[in-house]
């Protein structure tokens, strides 16, 4: 009798594993493609901009926010900024992540290298998820990532007496 009782135990143990470990691995599945959405939404945009589509990019990206509707001439302002990088920049080259935080799950900065043919410029990409779905919260771009780079390399030069 105790032998059943054991050995109805360790079945049921092993049949709440079974069941357990799909329900977890879905569970971990789906967080790892909500992680995934802003990130695809930053490959997206990046993929845009080596089509030379960065007004585009910038639209893809800002849509996303449900606030920026309110904001079409802020919206009109970095489309036009952007599509005018690859006339002074030249065509885009590629892209490096420099920099990704997260905070609380809800809040996402990333910094980015974009190197054009002339020179490099900073990307800057926030993705805020106050409730089930990742917006982008912000764009910036910024063309002096070379002097950041320089005063960064200077501060770091030890001091001679």
């Amino acid at each position: 009798m105790r032998q059943r009782i054991r050995l109805f135990s360790i079945g049921a143990v092993i049949a709440l594993g079974i069941v357990a470990i799909p329900a977890h691995a879905q569970q971990e599945r789906a967080k790892q493609e909500e992680d995934d959405a802003y990130r695809k939404m930053s490959a997206t945009f990046f993929q845009m901009l080596q089509q030379g589509q960065a007004a585009e990019g910038v639209d893809y990206l800002l849509s996303t926010n449900p606030q920026m509707k309110k904001a079409p001439d802020r919206i009109a302002r970095q489309k036009s900024e952007f599509a005018s990088l690859e006339g002074r920049m030249g065509p885009y080259i590629s892209h490096t992540k420099l920099a990704e935080t997260r905070v609380a799950g809800m809040f996402v900065y990333q910094h980015y290298f974009v190197a054009y043919e002339r020179q490099p410029i900073s990307v800057r990409i926030k993705y805020y998820k106050p409730g089930a779905t990742w917006f982008c919260y912000s764009l910036q771009f910024d063309t002096e990532i070379d002097d950041l780079i320089q005063q960064q390399t200077d501060d770091k030069l030890p001091v001679v007496k």
